[in-house]
C-alpha cells in the first residue's frame, strides 16, 4: 500500500490568486479528485471570481472562520464545521468580507477533477 501524508505547509502557495492555495490532491498523486486548502485573509475571495463548473461539483469545508459565500439566491454564511456544497451549473463567489475580524481556512474538495470547466458568472444587475 502507498500511503501519504501531507502537510500544506510544506506546499508551495499557487501564484496569482487571491488568497493562499494550497493544492493538496496534487500533491498526494491523486487523480479523482480536487483537494485545496484555502486561506484568506479579510477582504480576499477564494479561489475564483463568481462562477460555476459544467460538470463538477464543488464542497467547502470550513476549517476556521466564517466563509460568505454570494449565489443568484442571496448571500449565506458557513461557520466553521460546516460543509457548503455547489452542484454543476451553480453559480457561486466565496470570500473572506473586508470586515471580517478574522481569516478564513477552508478545504475544497471537487469531483471529477476537470480545470477547464469554469465558466465566469455575470449576475444580473
Amino acid at each position: 500500500m502507498d500511503y501519504t501524508v501531507v502537510d500544506p505547509a510544506d506546499l508551495e502557495s499557487v501564484d496569482n490568486r487571491p488568497c493562499d492555495l494550497r493544492r493538496l490532491s496534487e500533491a498526494a498523486g491523486m487523480d479523482e479528485v480536487a483537494i485545496n486548502r484555502f486561506d484568506a485573509d479579510p477582504g480576499e475571495q477564494l479561489p475564483l471570481a463568481y462562477h460555476y463548473h459544467e460538470t463538477q461539483e464543488e464542497a467547502f469545508i470550513v476549517l476556521s472562520g466564517t466563509l460568505h459565500v454570494e449565489t443568484p439566491d442571496g448571500d449565506l454564511e458557513v461557520s466553521a464545521g460546516s460543509l457548503f456544497v455547489a452542484p454543476p451549473e451553480a453559480p457561486h463567489r466565496a470570500y473572506n468580507p473586508a470586515d471580517a475580524e478574522e481569516r478564513v481556512s477552508v478545504v475544497a474538495v471537487g469531483a471529477p477533477p476537470v480545470s477547464d470547466d469554469v465558466v465566469p458568472y455575470e449576475p444580473e444587475t
